[in-house]
């Protein structure tokens, strides 16, 4: 045998008979989860974390809400008004602005609604 060839047995044999001793050299050191586990640890641990937690969105009543064509009874009429749809503004939680409004009974009479501040009813006719 020549001397590459005879090294080349010597080398396989070796590490044949010695697998243990690769193996050894692979393993993570103690608490290690991979071979190199330090590494691996802590991708694992960065992307395993839990999601951080939003609170739910602030959600903010709108500034003006549009008031639907109607019709309201009025003290001192023979029937129901007709009140034109309008724009009012919300001033705080319980209050609204509401523009001066022009109403018609069933006659054909005209109404003023003087423009003003009222209490807000959230989804109940206002009385105008």
């Amino acid at each position: 045998m020549r001397w590459s060839t005879a090294l080349v047995v010597a080398v396989v044999a070796a590490g044949i008979g010695a697998p243990g001793l690769a193996l050894g050299q692979m393993k993570s050191p103690s608490g290690g989860t991979t071979p190199s586990g330090a590494i691996f640890d802590r991708l694992h641990d960065a992307t395993t974390r839990p999601v951080p937690q939003v609170g739910p969105p602030v959600v903010r009543p709108p500034e003006s809400t549009w008031v639907p064509d109607r019709s309201v009874q009025v003290p001192g009429t023979d029937g129901p008004v007709f009140v034109p749809g309008h724009w009012e503004r919300r001033l705080s939680d319980h209050g609204v602005y509401t523009p001066p409004l022009l109403g018609r009974t069933p006659n054909g009479d005209i109404i003023n609604f003087p423009a003003g501040a009222r209490l807000s009813t959230k989804g109940k006719h206002h009385d105008h």
